[in-house]
């Protein structure tokens, strides 16, 4: 543990810029990148269900206003 005390002082004294020059070097001398990970599922956006099945299971006192309101946001006859 000695080794990461003593660069974890030597990085607590450097500057913004050499911290830059420092990742610049240990991406190029390892081949790494500092970039962060995605998620698997996080890069692809779920897809938004655009179609939806309603059935009218009971006709009730108000049949036709459930019926008319349904009209306005399916945009369909009866």
């Amino acid at each position: 543990m000695g080794h990461v005390e003593d660069v974890m002082t030597i990085v607590k004294e450097m500057t913004l810029i050499e911290l830059r020059d420092l990742n610049n070097a240990i991406e190029e001398e390892f081949g790494v990148t500092a970039a962060a990970p995605v998620a698997a599922g996080a890069a692809v956006p779920a897809e938004e269900k655009s179609e939806f099945t309603i059935m009218l299971t009971s006709a009730g006192d108000k049949k036709i206003s459930v019926i008319k309101e349904i009209r306005t946001f399916t945009t369909l006859g009866l």
